[in-house]
């Protein structure tokens, strides 16, 4: 007996346990004991004057059901699995959130077997003006118990230096809110609403979401016409005043909506009432309230555009719509819809009042305040109990009563709107339902983990970690900043449904939103807006096609932007000026003019760079090919010169010459080819080489005439031509080394006029804009004068070191032909010069190509030419002069210039030899031997000079 006692007992207890599965408070808190808790913190009432907490939060009350939901569906074991069930500990935030905080973390008196794993809820972590909030995030860190927060907003208070220390615990399952505007934007750049209007919240985190949407439109040149503060509280009358400045001072048709959700409706309506049809309104997730109801007679809000993450769960209506059967679950409802017990005690009555407001509002009631904190389980009034739940997948929703339970009678008109209310809200849900999934694959990740696992404190990291799709559709992932790393937004146009028979009333009266696109981005990737045919949208009552939302009309190709610089609005508006010279555009509305690139110019439309057609002197001009007869016929000439000069290279007139050397000859005939380079099309190539053979050209001559100068024979060579013994005993001879360093001087020349006066192609218009004339910079300014100076320079040395030799009849005639030779010299680079400087285009360098010519043909006429003419036309000059007088005379001059002053030991005096001369009994065989011992003196002299 006493066994079966035992063993009620023990029955009883396990049904009040039962019992206390879910134990709520009015307005307290609602637990599910389980080894894994997830708490959350919700504002489940609005805080009024004081500490009074009397009017319910609807989204509050809403965030509850999410997390009734989501604990449900994961108790189920369908998508997530976990070896125990999953629990829940839920505050009220009102009147303090740090003190529902301090009663979660420290007051609570958990077990050491339950883990709290995360806080579910919207602290507004970043205000300034809520520090109980802030406070309440703090406790939560000492605990390092990570929150999962759906509030949107990137708004942050920098003061709060150890609560940004802490962000590691905060995670956001809801796209923040520089995604939402970048959406927006992206949507305007699309539609080419360039020019749009912001209203957003007077407040700090308003002001810092305009400037936000401001900063993310200059990516995308779209620009913000003017901003409008509104109050988040703002009066009827502040709100008309309001449209009424829009009306009168707007030049743009969009307006984005950044305000709260209490203004929405209101200022839709103002708007209406003011006939501002004209208007395409751009809602947000934080500004649309998706409880209010337009009419289809409401011009003003036809076309308006919802951008926002309205991923609805369609279980979660499901469980929504069971409150009408069990609205006993959730004691905060129960407060809003009971009657109260058929014979209340005073301590319990509830106040209801039941009213006839739309549904758009939720039914009033009042409650009597608490005497002490409401966030204290410990003085909670306990609520009614509740009807027999229907069946559903809920967990059993029971109360332990400290009196007899008494029925109550429910408002089951309240109860409607209130589910209605809830249903069409449900959006806003989503965050939380996918927040606590994130919490559950974190726990199911933590106890598949068998090494290097994080500690118990570290469980944020398992957060971090969790990649799985949820109920939504939506890609769950964080990414380093804990903010969901794959975002999509859905993009919905309010307008009529149609006519359709299997419509319902509602539908028929009210204006219905329909998707029209959708915009993605996953982590840094670029993002991906999608949107049906513009053609099924309809927009407002007064435009058929897109509407326009510009401060001007868009740039044509061939002119650029300039935004205006007054003040005002007008910043945002811009001029369309023709591109500059020389630079277009080639698509409409460019913000900057492109410069065509050298060598281009611009067309008169300035929409394309034209390549210039270069001009320069072609083969086939005939200037060219005068210039290249002459040089034809120069070379040829030259080469039958040195023919001749090189088979008569034995004759006195050869014998005796001194510049006139074959060894030169070649060098002569490749003056001729100086033009060459000059005659070719201008580039780096040719330019540079027809200074570098410019100078080698002509230096090669000039340093064969230094090497045998008589200032070179006198000082290294003695009377009888051989070297003196003060050169020594180098390889080379003095007339070659002296080639030689004079040929290295013109090398080096060469490297550093290149280097320190380095050619370019210059470019000279002409009568034809795209035509351009082209030629070597070399040929204006100090480029090529300084070569003119040097080679200049080089035939003045060589004059200076001839200056002392004498004229003898043998030489007469060639020292006059070099002398010549020299003169002609200077005035050849004087017309070089008076050409290169003096005249333009093709001219310039026809006349410097003869000029060049004129350089071989001095050269060639003043030392070879008398030479090759004596032996063609003056043959007996090339003779030697053989009779025995003449023989003899020329044989004792030659002997008497070699003799001394003393009596020779072989010849007579000179008396003697003047008698012999006379003495014409002298034999044949004398004569001949005379005649031959003057012949070998004559050719024993040395052969230089005639």
């Amino acid at each position: 007996m006493e066994g079966f006692h035992t063993s009620v007992v023990f029955i009883v207890l396990w049904f009040c346990c039962s019992l206390c599965i879910n134990f709520t408070c009015a307005n307290g808190d609602m637990k599910k004991p389980s080894g894994l808790i997830v708490a959350g913190l919700v504002p489940v009432h609005q805080r009024e004057t004081g500490d009074s907490c009397v009017k319910p939060n609807l989204r509050g009350i809403l965030t509850v059901e999410a997390i009734l939901f989501a604990v449900d569906e994961i108790n189920k074991k369908k998508i997530v699995s976990l070896n125990q069930s999953l629990g829940y500990d839920i505050r009220d935030t009102c009147p303090r959130a740090d003190e529902a905080a301090m009663d979660l973390v420290v007051n609570s008196h958990r077990p050491k077997d339950q883990f709290l794993a995360a806080a579910v809820g919207d602290l507004p972590q970043k205000r300034d003006d809520t520090d109980a909030f802030y406070r309440a995030l703090m406790i939560l860190f000492s605990d390092q118990t990570p929150h999962m927060s759906c509030i949107a907003s990137t708004y942050r208070v920098e003061r709060k230096t150890d609560l940004i220390s802490r962000t590691e615990f905060i995670f956001h399952a809801i796209a923040r809110d520089r995604s939402n505007l970048r959406a927006i934007v992206h949507l305007a750049a699309r539609l080419n609403w360039t020019y749009v209007g912001v209203v957003y919240n007077d407040s700090p985190v308003g002001k810092y979401t305009a400037d936000l949407l401001e900063q993310e439109a200059l990516d995308k040149f779209v620009c913000i016409g003017k901003k409008y503060s509104l109050a988040s509280n703002a009066s009827g009358t502040q709100v008309k005043t309001f449209i009424s400045s829009l009306k009168a001072e707007k030049n743009f048709s969009v307006v984005v909506m950044l305000t709260s959700k209490d203004l929405f409706k209101s200022i839709i309506d103002e708007a209406f009432k003011q006939k501002i049809n004209d208007l395409t309104w751009i809602g947000t997730d934080s500004s649309w309230d998706n409880a209010a109801k337009f009419s289809i007679e409401n011009t003003a809000a036809q076309g308006m555009f919802r951008v926002g993450a309205s991923a609805v769960i369609g279980k979660f209506k499901a469980h929504l719509q069971q409150l009408m059967s069990n609205p006993g679950r959730n004691a905060w409802i129960m407060d809003i819809v009971s009657l109260g017990p058929a014979s209340p005690e005073p301590a319990t009555k509830l106040i209801v009042k039941t009213t006839t407001s739309p549904p758009t509002q939720p039914p009033a009631v009042t409650t009597p305040p608490k005497s002490n904190s409401s966030n204290s389980t410990k003085n909670s009034t306990e609520p009614p109990s509740t009807v027999p739940p229907a069946p559903s997948t809920s967990a059993p929703t029971t109360t332990i009563p400290s009196v007899v339970p008494t029925a109550v009678h429910l408002n089951k008109t309240s109860l409607e709107q209130l589910v209605t209310e809830l249903k069409s809200m449900a959006y806003s849900a989503t965050c939380t339902i996918d927040s606590i999934f994130a919490v559950a694959h974190a726990l199911s990740a933590r106890e598949k983990c068998k090494t290097n696992c994080p500690e118990k404190h570290d469980f944020h990291k398992f957060i971090k970690n969790v990649n799985f799709t949820s109920l939504s559709g939506q890609r769950i992932r964080f990414d380093r900043q804990r903010n969901l790393k794959d975002v999509e937004y859905k993009i919905e146009i309010l307008q009529k449904t149609g006519n359709g028979s299997a419509m319902s009333a509602r539908d028929k009266t009210y204006l219905k939103l329909n998707s029209v696109g959708t915009w993605k981005q996953s982590g840094t990737e670029n993002p991906e807006l999608t949107l049906r045919s513009l053609t099924e949208i309809q927009w407002n009552t007064k435009e058929t096609s897109v509407p326009k939302s510009i401060c001007h009309d868009p740039c044509k190709p061939g002119k650029y932007k300039a935004l205006k610089k007054t003040r005002g609005e007008s910043e945002c508006c811009w001029h369309c000026l023709p591109c500059t010279e020389n630079s277009i555009s080639t698509e409409g509305d460019s913000v900057k003019c492109i410069p065509c690139l050298p060598g281009s110019t611009a067309n008169a439309a300035k929409t394309e760079c034209i390549t210039h057609f270069e001009d320069y002197v072609y083969w086939s001009d005939a200037g060219s090919l005068v210039m290249l007869f002459i040089m034809v016929a120069g070379m040829c000439f030259s080469i039958y010169v040195a023919v001749v000069l090189f088979k008569n290279r034995g004759t006195p007139v050869m014998r005796r010459a001194r510049n006139a050397m074959l060894v030169l000859l070649p060098f002569v005939i490749i003056l001729f080819l100086i033009p060459v380079p000059l005659l070719s099309k201008p580039s780096a190539s040719s330019c540079e080489g027809y200074r570098g053979f410019f100078i080698i050209a002509l230096g090669i001559p000039l340093a064969a005439l230094i090497a045998r100068s008589i200032f070179v024979d006198n000082r290294y060579y003695d009377p009888e031509g051989q070297i003196k013994e003060s050169w020594g005993q180098c390889i080379c001879t003095p007339r070659i080394l002296f080639a030689i360093a004079t040929v290295l001087i013109h090398i080096g020349v060469i490297i550093v006029i290149a280097i320190f006066l380095p050619n370019e192609i210059l470019r000279h218009p002409t009568d034809d804009p795209f035509t351009v004339y082209i030629e070597c910079s070399i040929h204006e300014g100090f480029g090529f004068l300084v070569v003119i100076f040097y080679i200049m320079a080089v035939a003045t040395v060589y004059s200076i070191m001839s200056m002392s030799e004498e004229i003898s009849p043998e030489n007469d005639m060639e020292v006059r032909w070099t002398s010549l030779c020299m003169f002609n010299w200077y005035v050849i680079c004087f017309l070089y010069v008076t050409i290169n400087y003096g005249v333009n285009g093709k001219g310039k360098i026809f006349g410097l190509a003869f000029v060049d010519f004129l350089f071989a043909v001095n050269i060639l006429g003043c030392i070879y030419l008398p030479k090759w003419y004596v032996i063609l036309f003056q043959p007996e000059k090339n003779q030697a002069d053989v009779s025995p007088w003449t023989m003899y005379v020329k044989t004792q001059e030659k002997v008497s210039v070699r003799l001394t002053e003393e009596d020779s030991p072989v010849l007579p005096k000179r008396n003697l030899l003047a008698s012999t001369a006379n003495d014409s009994t002298k034999g044949h065989n004398d004569v001949d031997v005379d005649n031959n011992e003057s012949r070998g003196l004559i050719y024993d002299t040395k052969d230089t000079d005639v």
